[in-house]
């Protein structure tokens, strides 16, 4: 490989890369040896491991630099230099390093632009509830509306069923029939006429028994069409 194929970068920033951090030169060197553009932060922290252990390749000593947890961020890069130098020449990853890192990078690739869709989806369905929030609002309001509805209508039943049971105890009980009530007036009316006329003759035969005689016996005759006739246009009315 040529000097041209390589490129140095400061061995804290290389440091940085490799522990996970984020800066301006860390995505300049993770894109170098990785031969691709590297916008997001998290797609750079990914290859941190890589990065290891491609800087372990071209630089074995690396491998006596250990990152220890009451270490401070200071004190390892100064090991780092102590041991590596202040720059270290770098050249981008190849073989199985770098099919790797593709396989990696071609998966959060995808994972961001199914998110961006589902974002897209979800930002679109939100506006879509948020239309809706009035329809919503209204029709719980004539849901309220019908449930007091329900509740009159039950009401109103439970009178009405309190008149049927009220209408069918005077069912059967009461069946009156017009042309025989009208027939049972006529005949009382009739019996109380002839009362009346043979009252009267009564009342004469005292006075003159012999005249008075012939006298009730033709008036006492009452006809038989005597009382009820038609009234108007209808036949079944009162008329004399």
């Amino acid at each position: 490989m040529s000097d041209t194929d390589r490129k140095v970068f400061p061995m804290e920033s290389i440091l940085a890369l490799v522990a996970g951090k984020e800066g301006k030169n860390i995505k300049e060197i993770a894109g170098y040896i990785t031969g691709r553009s590297l916008a997001r932060d998290c797609c750079v922290k990914s290859i941190g491991p890589f990065a290891a252990a491609w800087l372990a390749r071209l630089y074995p000593k690396f491998l006596e630099l250990e990152w220890k947890e009451d270490m401070s961020w200071d004190t390892f890069v100064s090991k780092g230099k102590r041991i590596l130098g202040d720059n270290a020449s770098l050249t981008p990853m190849d073989g199985r390093t770098k099919f790797l890192v593709d396989q990696v990078l071609d998966y959060l690739a995808e994972s961001f632009k199914n998110l961006q869709i589902q974002t897209s989806a979800a930002a679109e369905l939100e506006g879509r509830v948020r239309a809706l929030e009035p329809v919503e609002a209204m029709a719980a309001s004539l849901q309220k509306k019908c449930d007091g509805l329900e509740d009159k209508i039950k009401f109103m039943n439970t009178d009405m069923g309190a008149l049927r049971r009220q209408v069918g105890e005077f069912q059967g009980k009461v069946a009156i029939n017009h042309n025989e009530l009208m027939q049972n007036i006529k005949d009382a009316i009739k019996d109380g006429l002839k009362g009346l006329v043979v009252g009267g003759v009564a009342a004469g035969a005292m006075a003159n028994a012999d005249a008075g005689e012939s006298v009730a016996t033709e008036e006492s005759s009452v006809p038989d069409d005597f009382g009820f006739g038609t009234s108007g246009v209808s036949s079944d009315g009162f008329g004399f």
